[in-house]
């Protein structure tokens, strides 16, 4: 009987990125020839996030040409915890997503029977969104009076969202030459939103020596040579036929230094997550090809079973030593705050199936193999008792403030800045962008309570693009170690060797009293404090800070693209423990946040609280 039924799709099939106009569109199920069929009839597409986020809007359904009568029985949903029906959760895996990758645009009734030649037209108005690579699929589905069960009517419908025309030229290159002075880079255009443009040609002039070695899908290899010894080169670039230019990162020499500066980004959703849109191959792919960066890791919502057997064969194949690096890793959302876990191999023992939507990560017992990363800490509703949990969760509050009270050794790491904004400190800050605060939950709050940890940057993007969000370049963080393998990488990372950028190539070392960054130590106040810092910024660098105990004690506005500061004088330990950190923030608004380093008086040494 469904066979009489027909699909069409009346509407356009691709969307630019760009454009921000929603278009008609219009699915019509056809009854050409037979008897009348009573049925519900359900709109649903695969790829959800991106254009449903606003982007979808049901203008009427309508029976065209004949009889017949129907009802809606479900519109667009109107909240997150509708699209994660049924299992309500502040985000896990499919095990609450229902239809694996799908979700119900609207489901009518049809109560009086499509008489032959009628047909119902399901009328939408569409925005695509603004990321590209968004591939959604739609079908249309039937289910007769007295069936179980839908059946797909005629072929799925496959929407392309393409990038706009080129608006911005990005060369990024890798942060350190090697012995001779040789590096490379990445040369490429952009749409408006950062989404590269594969059928982009230029023609280019550049400030250095470089070459072009080769092009593939609008993406240009350049080589060049810088000298030893001297100081960090920017590449000026021009494209004169599309009146494009760019700067590059620094590349500086690598130094006496056993460590080298590799970027990566490592918290980011794709649709192994029920909330997330885009295959992970395809953002390792652009992580590794287009933004050049050196380290990546996925963090989808707990992906349990095949999803995380998905996750490690894909982390598997890309992983490249020395070239690539990929780390297995997991979101743990909970009810009472939302952290990373970073694996270092995939035999860790700490696999999605350790997720407890009802418990803080922080109270589970992690292996000493595993760390854990709270990002967001603050951006999460007020404290609810576990009384009051699902209760919370039905009302669409997912999780609240991270619980910084229950101490635990694994987590060695903090997220300062994302996509939701800067979580760095109580008190908010126009300046430096903190935009969550005054809910005893940010960065230096946990530091006030005794935790030492690193600082990292991420995005919580959910259409794999790793370092985006919203169309800007968010977030990423900066690894210092002496190789570019997992095992290295991972070191950094539990030795708070890390710190956090706005998504931007800042090269930069700091010490206090010849001690690096995560390191501790021990400190007399009778004794002199200094530090010292060499920064490299990707434009003039506006204001430097040290920040000790949530008080600034140290100011700059060098407004140079590099400085070089060698042993200024600190004040003491106001206390009998101080940690130290540098922030800077550029002229064109970027920043970074470096990890602290913390003294303690010799009686007050490993007696710390938190980790």
């Amino acid at each position: 009987m469904l066979g009489t039924l027909s699909f069409t799709y009346t509407g356009p099939r691709n969307f630019i990125a760009t454009d921000l106009e929603t278009k008609p569109v219009c699915l019509s199920l056809s009854r050409p020839v037979g008897r009348p069929v009573p049925a519900e009839v359900r709109v649903t597409i695969e790829g959800f996030r991106a254009f449903t986020d606003g982007g979808w809007h049901l203008e009427k359904v309508d029976v065209i040409g004949g009889d017949g009568r129907v009802i809606m029985g479900r519109g667009l949903p109107l909240h997150l915890r509708e699209l994660v029906r049924p299992g309500i959760s502040p985000g896990g895996g499919q095990l609450v997503g229902g239809d694996d990758r799908r979700i119900q645009l609207c489901t009518v009734l049809v109560t009086r029977a499509l008489e032959p030649g009628a047909k119902l037209d399901f009328s939408f108005m569409v925005r695509g969104p603004r990321h590209a690579r968004i591939f959604p699929t739609l079908e249309l589905n039937a289910r007769l009076q007295g069936q179980s069960s839908f059946t797909m009517i005629g072929e799925p419908v496959i929407l392309h969202n393409q990038p706009g025309p080129p608006e911005r030229l990005e060369l990024r290159t890798k942060p350190a030459h090697d012995s001779t002075g040789l590096f490379q880079g990445v040369l490429f255009a952009t749409d408006t939103f950062g989404n590269p443009v594969p059928s982009y040609t230029g023609e280019f002039t550049f400030s250095e020596e470089v070459a072009l070695q080769e092009k593939k899908q609008g993406r240009y290899i350049i080589k060049g040579q810088a000298n030893i010894g001297g100081k960090p080169i920017r590449i000026e670039e021009k494209d004169g036929a599309n009146s494009l230019d760019t700067v590059s990162p620094p590349v500086h020499q690598r130094g006496n230094s056993t460590d080298t500066h590799y970027f990566g980004a490592i918290h980011f959703h794709t649709d192994l997550s029920v909330d997330g849109d885009s295959r992970l191959a395809d953002a390792y792919a652009y992580a590794r090809d287009w933004l050049n960066l050196d380290v990546v890791a996925v963090t989808d919502h707990a992906p349990l079973g095949y999803q995380w057997d998905e996750t490690l064969q894909i982390n598997e194949a890309f992983y490249n030593p020395q070239q690539f690096v990929t780390l297995p890793a997991w979101e743990s959302s909970t009810a009472y705050g939302h952290a990373n876990i970073y694996l270092r191999s995939p035999e860790t023992n700490a696999a999605p199936d350790h997720w407890d939507p009802a418990r803080n990560p922080s109270e589970v017992t992690w292996p000493s193999d595993a760390i854990v990363v709270p990002h967001h800490p603050s951006a999460g509703e007020e404290p609810f008792s576990r009384e009051d949990y699902q209760q919370a969760l039905s009302h669409g509050l997912y999780w609240t403030n991270y619980d910084w009270s229950i101490p635990n050794p694994r987590v060695r790491l903090v997220e300062i800045v994302q996509g939701r904004g800067d979580f760095e400190a109580e008190e908010l800050d126009d300046y430096w962008g903190i935009t969550y605060g005054n809910r005893g939950a940010s960065a230096q709050e946990a530091f006030k309570m005794g935790w030492r940890l690193g600082s990292v940057g991420g995005t919580d993007n959910h259409q794999a693009y790793p370092t985006q969000m919203n169309g800007q370049y968010i977030g990423m963080t900066c690894f210092i170690a002496p190789e570019l393998t997992r095992a290295s990488i991972w070191e950094a990372m539990d030795q708070r060797r890390t710190y956090a950028t706005t998504e931007v190539h800042i090269v930069a070392d700091f010490t206090v009293n010849g001690l690096s960054m995560g390191s501790e130590g021990t400190h007399s106040n009778e004794a002199d404090l200094y530090f010292s810092t060499a920064l490299h910024g990707t434009a003039p660098i506006e204001r430097v800070e040290i920040i000790s105990n949530g008080r600034t004690v140290w100011r700059a506005e060098p407004n140079d693209w590099d400085v070089a500061l060698n042993e200024i004088p600190l004040p003491p330990p106001d206390n009998e423990s101080a940690y130290y950190y540098l922030r800077l923030k550029q002229a064109d608004g970027h920043r970074a946040w470096l990890s602290p380093i913390w003294l303690d008086t010799p009686k007050n040494a490993g007696e710390t609280s938190g980790s």
